[in-house]
């Protein structure tokens, strides 16, 4: 071949890779989208990792709802788990016609959002103060609180996350339509975006022509989502407000609420974000000033919401997003004053203090995702061993050969042993009243406390399997002829 031909060649085959750099440098958040998903996919059969307790419920309830949709025969019932959230329900019911697929299924999307927070507090950083503030809010976002558990365990805290600054990031790209819809999106998980959805469509109703259908299609659509699934399915229109109060996981009062929000994201860059939000102010950059502003308005809202009616700490993820940016442009301004005046090394070794000042901070919570991850290996083990409990003990025909059958579990896995009989979550209860089976294992962080045996309504308890940590015991309650006894006609 000569060097002619062999050139021309050469030619050919780079041009493919050409083409696909050209678009990733045409399109790089699009570019971004796509590594995630395919990162976030890969992941799922490598690692072991499975669903916590509330996202495996709302795959039980996509494979509930997909169910209803093929077959008239399946009772529909939001009974037994969290709150009713629309966002994770539309992926969850798609998944639900996957079958078995449907847990790793879903595992794909918040790792994915994980990801893509990732990504996009990185591009706000370097927006803001460059590639170090960039990679300064990235790392920080990592620290935040139960960051690894929330991206391994399919929690929707990831999916709030990347929506919060994914948005951010499309309305400074001047996408506003866009940054419209994610808002919308991140409605869907948290109702208190609300507000924000309502006074970005008045922007985009007053300044972007074209967008008001849109508008007011998406606001009209969230109460929509929220309200009528759960009405339809339930006949209470507020269940997710009834779940959540139901769940008593708030502080108490607005003050701790807004006590807990340092340690959302920790104490140092807590305070490095007040930093960043003081120069925001004594520079007039309009920009941050707002970011920071939402997130104050998001805390106070929350702590109010608390003090009313229920809160947690992890709702104030959204605010505590924006306050890692603020703080790696806080770590950057800082740095930069000092280059102007003492020089670049100056500058340097401000930069090094204060990475040096947080941690006592920081390296707790790098700790902490070591931790995170064991714990994500260890209930990976468990529910293996549950399921590994429930063939041997004969199965759903066994556990549950009657409609009316129930089955006890230690609370924090009971939407996984859902899941693994393929029956709705109301037939898993946390104590067993009457007849029937409970799976125990003693108490672990990763499947909550165990079920109580002895009941006053109990005459016998025999041991039908044990696969440690899990035995699986034989309930008879007193009166029972058989166990476990069925009404006539009750046959599964």
């Amino acid at each position: 071949m000569t060097s002619s031909a062999a050139e021309a060649v050469g030619t050919r085959r780079a041009l493919p890779l050409a083409r696909v750099m050209g678009a990733v440098r045409a399109a790089p958040a699009g570019a971004a989208f796509l590594i995630c998903v395919a990162l976030a996919a890969i992941s799922v059969p490598l690692l072991s990792w499975i669903p916590s307790s509330d996202p495996y419920a709302w795959i039980d309830w996509g494979q509930e709802i997909a169910s209803r949709l093929t077959s008239r025969t399946v009772a529909l019932g939001l009974a037994g788990g969290p709150s009713w959230k629309p966002f994770p329900a539309i992926f969850t019911t798609i998944f639900g016609f996957f079958g078995h697929a449907a847990p790793q299924l879903w595992l794909i999307v918040p790792r994915a959002a994980g990801l893509l927070a990732l990504v996009a507090a990185f591009r706000l950083g370097r927006r803001f103060g460059g590639v170090a503030a960039g990679v300064l809010a990235a790392l920080a976002v990592c620290l935040v609180q139960d960051w690894l558990f929330y991206v391994a365990r399919g929690a929707s805290e990831p999916i709030v996350a990347a929506l919060t600054l994914w948005a951010i990031d499309r309305h400074l790209s001047g996408r506003p339509r866009l940054a419209f819809l994610l808002i919308f999106a991140a409605t869907l998980n948290r109702p208190e975006f609300s507000p924000f959805l309502v006074v970005y469509g008045a922007y985009l109703w007053l300044t972007v022509p074209g967008s008001k259908p849109l508008v007011a299609v998406l606001i009209v659509a969230v109460p929509i989502a929220w309200l009528v699934p759960p009405y339809v399915i339930t006949g209470n229109a507020l269940q997710a407000s009834s779940a959540a109060l139901a769940g008593k996981g708030s502080p108490g009062t607005a003050i701790a609420e807004l006590r807990s929000a340092p340690g959302q994201v920790s104490v140092g860059v807590f305070a490095l974000a007040a930093v960043g939000f003081a120069f925001a102010l004594a520079r007039r950059e309009a920009t941050l000033q707002w970011l920071g502003a939402g997130a104050i308005f998001w805390a106070l809202m929350v702590a109010v919401m608390t003090q009313v009616a229920y809160g947690l700490p992890r709702y104030l993820l959204p605010a505590g997003v924006v306050a890692c940016l603020l703080a790696a442009v806080g770590v950057v301004r800082i740095a930069e004053l000092a280059g102007r005046r003492l020089g670049r090394s100056a500058a340097v070794a401000v930069a090094c203090g204060l990475a040096a000042a947080t941690l006592p901070w920081s390296v707790p919570r790098a700790k902490a995702l070591i931790h995170q991850a064991h714990s994500a290996d260890r209930a990976a083990f468990y529910q293996r061993r549950l399921f590994s409990a429930v063939d041997t003990a004969g199965g759903t025909k066994r556990v549950l050969p009657c409609r009316s059958s129930q089955v006890a579990i230690n609370h924090t896995v009971a939407s996984a042993l859902a899941w693994k009989l393929k029956v709705p979550l109301r037939r898993v209860k946390p104590l067993m009243r009457a007849t029937g089976f409970v799976f125990r294992a003693p108490h672990f962080a990763e499947v909550g406390l165990p079920p109580p045996i002895l009941h006053a309504s109990a005459r016998t308890i025999r041991t039908i399997a044990a696969v440690p940590p899990w035995q699986v015991f034989e309930v008879t309650a007193r009166g029972a002829t058989a166990t476990p006894r069925c009404a006539h006609g009750d046959r599964a």
